[in-house]
């Protein structure tokens, strides 16, 4: 490989679990997404959504939390990365109040309430607001609310846990150097024909089924790298294939990008290991041999 001429990083990141991503920004500042981890009650659910041996002392950094929803997969651990680091907790401002009766000693102020279709400034980056829907799930409010949050099994979380599956959030990061990073959760709900104008350089992405088909699975992300003009697919919430069948996400990511090279598809999987960081830069190489 030819030894580059310039090199600008424009993101690091590391995926951590479920949709919990560390990301770094060029100018110094960090953002988490959707705090899970290491739970604070152990149950029959950490088998399938945990990660041993990581917790909030691993985190570099956190100047910002952003959230997609709030089911107990995805904000078990918010309130160690509060206390922690007291960081700006970006969320929609349909679970604002809830986020600050649950974490009574959360300063009001370190809540940042956002809506759908918004464009928001941060220092080091612009939120851009989509609305989301959760992939199906047959549970009513009461049921919800009678069982609780059966995913961390923190009460405090229960109200949270129900509102998590009718607020969902998706979201374009554009940092201050034009990288362009997208956040899928749940269905399409019509997002790749957002991506299709928006043209992300990277796209994390929720996984689009539960099957264990490779072929059926790869299929289903080469329909979202063909149609979302994305450059770099970065794929999330797989830890229960990681979980269950090791092995099992990296064939199907494979897969995906073989079929990708083989119609000309110029994105890629990059499948990533958890808590691995990774660096994605621009840079210029000599064109001679």
């Amino acid at each position: 490989m030819r030894e580059p001429v310039l090199t600008n990083r424009s993101l690091k990141f590391r995926f951590i679990n479920c949709q919990c991503f560390e990301i770094q920004l060029p100018n110094g500042k960090t953002i988490v997404t959707d705090p899970c981890y290491d739970f604070p009650h152990e149950n029959k659910m950490q088998q399938l959504f945990g990660l041993d041996g990581f917790c909030t002392s691993d985190i570099e950094g956190c100047d910002y939390v952003i959230l997609n929803h709030t089911h107990g997969d995805h904000i078990a651990n918010l309130g160690e990365v509060i206390r922690r680091f007291s960081p700006k907790v970006i969320c929609h401002s349909g679970v604002a109040a809830e986020i600050a009766a649950a974490y009574e000693d959360m300063e009001l102020t370190s809540i940042y309430p956002v809506d759908y279709d918004g464009v928001y400034y941060f220092d080091g980056f612009q939120l851009e607001t989509f609305h989301g829907e959760h992939k199906p799930q047959r549970f009513t409010f009461g049921r919800t609310m009678e069982e609780g949050d059966v995913i961390s099994g923190d009460p405090r979380l229960t109200r949270l846990h129900a509102l998590g599956g009718f607020y969902n959030m998706n979201y374009v990061l554009a940092l201050d150097n034009g990288f362009r990073a997208a956040f899928v959760g749940g269905t399409d709900d019509g997002m790749k024909e957002r991506l299709r104008s928006i043209r992300p350089n990277l796209a994390f992405r929720n996984k689009l089924a539960n099957d264990m088909d490779v072929e059926k699975v790869a299929g289903e992300w080469l329909s979202f790298m063909r149609e979302s003009f994305s450059q770099i697919v970065v794929p999330m919430h797989f830890e229960v294939w990681e979980n269950t069948q090791p092995g099992f996400s990296r064939q199907t990511f494979d897969r995906a990008n073989e079929l990708a090279e083989e119609e000309g598809i110029p994105a890629r999987i990059l499948p990533v290991e958890r808590t691995k960081w990774y660096e994605i830069s621009l840079c210029a190489v000599s064109a001679e041999a």
